[in-house]
């Protein structure tokens, strides 16, 4: 078998010359050329391998097998789970390193594994070469050729970096309005402009009716006035005085789109801004947006439209009990753990929280619903790049691994990964109709996994062992979803509308070795370290003060505050990194075009 397939890999083009004869009916010669590809399979290796979770691998299995067959190999998975500290400690102690292997709990930083010769570098023409799939990858996304590269080379790296690009598109949080309040109080909206959520966990398509998705384009003015509204005209009509806008939540990333989006930046200090009172780029604590901002939360407590937590237990803990009430008009909410109704640790966060516990008729609308004083609102990235640095975003290759036994890996993983949506499906996820089914139309449906115990043994363990880590972008198959069968969720129907790309802020700059160089990278770690906590001294005093109300011109002290924290380090920050040339500006690529 191992024979048929290397010679269904050879390429044989036959060129044959035509025969005739001349005028005069004499013979000419006859010639033939056959021009033979060299199988790039011939030679027979044996390549160990090791992986996250594989502590019970079993040998032989039926996706081991078939790769053994096709490339001409010994794949060698080693049972272990590359997570444990202790067990990877021990190895790499010994040298005992694997030719291609994940290794999160791994000792040393990529770096640190290369500079001790115990791992080897990939030269971009190998993977341009053996692995075309990611390297258009990188084509597409230009600062993923930045990432783990080898220190002073710009061709060579230090392993295979992850992408996800999934992640670099999707809203981690959102805003999400209780409609019947809005209805009771005179900012209804056209039921026309409103989705309906479909259920994705069965049981639970009774609340199918309960959410809805929306472009608010509601005006700051209008914000201003439903907060005012929700706390003093009894939108829940029970008589009782006890709603209010929106709760204070501090610097967590559940309250971009709700809170500081309104103001043009997030809760990241790695983004940073162009201030236009100084043209320095600065982060959001220093960016003019920011006084204006801390006004606004300063107003809405002292008037209570905005009530903060008691701060009696861990906030997480009280942003549940206190949404779960129903007595907030205005929530900031994971933007899609609504539909996780049956899992524990999401069923307890609004808006779902409401509906399972307290009022089960009750009607939410999520979405960008409004916008700041000056028109802006913005949400930030889960992700900001495909890419990551460090043990848990890298694979990497032994030392020991010649080029031939590199350029068969590199071709085992570009079958796996980038020849087809059934291949990587089947080397990602399993074999359909055994590991998993279509939920309903193939390609726009969801999986549906079987459970582990269900599955015969030799068909057991995690199955993406042999790929990449490379997860593609889904927009396209959730907006196919959604049309198709109805299942709109928040981030289709944001993707659908082309409402992503509009909200997802895209900073100046972006705080990062990638974007800065490893020199400039170091310094701003050694100048930060420096003046770091002398900045945050300033910037947190300030702004406890302002949302206190004990600042009574907020205008004539943030010119103090901004000296404050000029001369507290920031000035060495801006002008050494953040307005130096060499710290580049943040492209994001094709990350939002890629749709497949």
């Amino acid at each position: 078998m191992r024979k048929i397939l290397s010679l269904l890999l050879i390429v044989l083009l036959v060129m044959t010359c035509a025969c005739s004869r001349s005028e005069e009916k004499e013979p000419k010669n006859e010639t033939t050329t056959t021009a033979v590809e060299e199988n790039p399979f011939e030679e027979f290796f044996e390549i160990t391998w090791l992986t996250e979770e594989n502590a019970d691998y079993i040998e032989g299995r039926w996706d081991e097998t078939e790769l053994e067959e096709m490339f001409n190999i010994d794949l060698n998975c080693w049972p272990i789970d590359s997570r444990n500290a202790e067990q990877m400690a021990a190895l790499v102690a010994a040298g005992d390193i694997p030719d291609f292997f994940f290794m999160p709990a791994c000792p040393r930083s990529p770096e640190d594994m290369y500079k001790e010769q115990l791992t080897r570098s990939i030269h971009i023409d190998m993977i341009r070469n053996y692995l075309p799939g990611y390297y258009a990858l990188l084509e597409r996304l230009p600062v993923g050729f930045k990432y783990n590269l080898v220190e002073g080379k710009d061709d060579e790296y230090l392993g295979l970096t992850h992408v996800n690009i999934s992640g670099c598109q999707y809203f981690y949080d959102a805003t999400c309005v209780n409609l019947d309040w809005l209805e009771a109080v005179g900012y209804g909206i056209d039921p026309s402009r409103l989705t309906p959520v479909k259920m994705t966990v069965e049981g639970y398509e009774k609340f199918n009716d309960n959410i809805y998705f929306t472009e608010g384009n509601m005006s700051f003015d209008d914000l201003l006035d439903i907060m005012k509204k929700f706390t003093e005209d009894d939108p829940d009509g029970n008589g009782q005085d006890d709603t209010y806008g929106m709760m204070y939540l501090d610097y967590d990333a559940t309250v971009n789109m709700s809170q500081y989006g309104l103001f043009g930046f997030v809760e990241d200090q790695n983004y940073l801004y162009k201030d236009p009172a100084t043209g320095n780029v600065v982060p959001y604590y220093a960016y003019t947006p920011f006084k204006d901002y801390l006004k606004w939360i300063s107003d809405m407590l002292q008037k209570g439209y905005m009530r903060k937590l008691p701060g009696i237990d861990y906030w997480y803990t009280e942003y549940q009990q206190v949404s779960l009430t129903n007595r907030v008009g205005i929530m900031q909410i994971n933007g899609g753990g609504y539909l996780n109704l049956n899992s524990d640790a999401y069923r307890v966060l609004p808006p779902q929280n409401i509906l399972l516990n307290t009022d089960e008729n009750a009607r939410f609308v999520i979405g960008p619903m409004f916008r700041g004083p000056n028109g802006v609102a913005v949400n930030k990235t889960y992700n900001i790049d495909p890419f990551g640095t460090g043990t848990w975003r890298v694979q990497m290759v032994g030392s020991q691994v010649s080029d031939a036994e590199l350029e068969r890996i590199l071709r085992l993983l570009q079958y796996t990964v980038f020849s087809s949506q059934d291949i990587y499906l089947r080397y990602q996820y399993g074999i359909e109709g055994i590991h998993w089914k279509w939920a309903g139309e193939p390609y726009v449906s969801n999986r549906i996994s079987t459970p582990r115990a269900d599955l015969p043994e030799q068909y057991r363990g995690k199955t993406n062992v042999f790929t990449l880590f490379v997860y593609p972008s889904v927009v396209q198959q959730q907006i196919d979803n959604a049309v198709n069968n109805g299942y709109w969720a928040y981030m289709p129907y944001m993707h659908a509308h082309g409402l992503f790309e509009k909200y997802a802020l895209n900073p100046e700059k972006y705080r990062s070795e990638v974007y800065m160089g490893r020199e400039l990278y170091q310094i701003f770690l050694e100048i930060n370290d420096e003046v770091g906590s002398e900045i945050s001294t300033v910037f947190y005093d300030f702004k406890q003060r302002v949302i206190e109300g004990e600042v009574a011109d907020i205008n004539s002290e943030w010119s103090q505050y901004i000296d404050q924290l000029y001369a507290a380090g920031l000035q060495r920050l801006v002008d050494e990194i953040y307005n130096n040339p060499a710290f580049e500006k943040y492209d994001p690529g094709d990350k939002f075009k890629m749709k497949e």
